[in-house]
């Protein structure tokens, strides 16, 4: 496994700053979001990938796991295909592997199966140019149904493009909720009973049931609503590093939080998290 960290955690910083944060952590990859006003870093109609790759090298990455996209909640965001398309497009010049986005909230005029109809529709427009690109989509539990290891599976059997994956969020399914990004804030809003969350809500038991088509993952920990240093949270981050290890999962553990601090909180943030990371996995040698 490699070990890498979004700029997320500094998104009301400039991309350079935030970048060389990560790299003075001692980070191999580094992970960025379009997703403005929330994480602006990337602009994937105007940025130039070339001279994002040359940043890249020179700040001595190994390499970019991922990118968010804009308009990444497919079944709320009309503008989904364009966006994540275009994000697409723009990873495969930049040399990124994976460009990641959620199935979102289920609009409220919308039965279940509507809303898996148009989550499948987009997802297999979006797909054709994933194909074409060579570039992973991966669905986060991040919305309405990708939160559980049915939903996930359901999602999955969309499409049989091998371009599908699972961005798995580690502190996403154990929190049962769905995070709204909205004019540069965040709110956590239920999607769930509480009879289904605590039946649902396990992150290890979650990850082994979709642990093959686990591309890119968000070694993410929480206390209540506030990102931690990993291991010092709630969440069995642990127990997810593990089931992983077993199955030999051999992609990049990228560090995220919600980016709700100051600079000098969110590096002492990924700093330690980068240090339980590698302990952890010098423990599986």
């Amino acid at each position: 496994m490699k070990i890498g960290c979004g700029t997320v955690t500094f998104r009301n910083a400039p991309l350079e700053d935030a970048m060389e944060r990560i790299a003075r952590a001692g980070f191999e990859y580094v992970e960025p979001q379009a997703t403005a006003p929330f994480c602006p870093h990337i602009d994937p109609w105007r940025d130039d990938p070339g001279k994002f790759k040359q940043r890249v090298k020179n700040l001595g990455f190994k390499g970019v796991s991922g990118l968010w996209a804009p308009h990444g909640a497919i079944m709320a965001d009309d503008q989904c295909v364009e966006g994540i398309s275009q994000a697409i497009r723009w990873a495969r010049e930049a040399g990124i592997p994976a460009v990641f986005a959620g199935d979102g909230v289920k609009p409220g005029n919308l039965s279940d199966e509507d809303a898996l109809k148009v989550l499948r529709d987009r997802l297999g427009q979006i797909l054709v140019t994933a194909g074409e690109c060579g570039v992973y989509l991966a669905i986060e539990p991040h919305g309405t149904f990708s939160l559980t290891a049915a939903g996930l599976k359901k999602i999955m059997a969309m499409s049989d493009s091998k371009w599908l994956g699972i961005n798995y969020d580690t502190a996403n399914v154990a929190r049962a909720a769905y995070v709204e990004t909205k004019g540069g804030s965040y709110s956590w809003a239920s999607n769930q009973t509480d009879d289904e969350k605590e039946a649902s809500a396990n992150e290890v038991a979650t990850l082994e049931a979709v642990i093959d088509r686990v591309v890119h993952v968000h070694a993410k920990d929480v206390k209540g609503e506030n990102c931690v240093i990993l291991g010092q949270g709630t969440v069995d981050v642990g127990g997810c590093l593990r089931a992983l290890h077993r199955r030999d999962y051999k992609g990049v553990l990228s560090v995220e939080t919600e980016g709700n601090f100051s600079l000098e909180e969110g590096s002492r943030l990924i700093g330690g998290s980068r240090d339980y990371l590698g302990r952890m996995l010098a423990s599986f040698r």
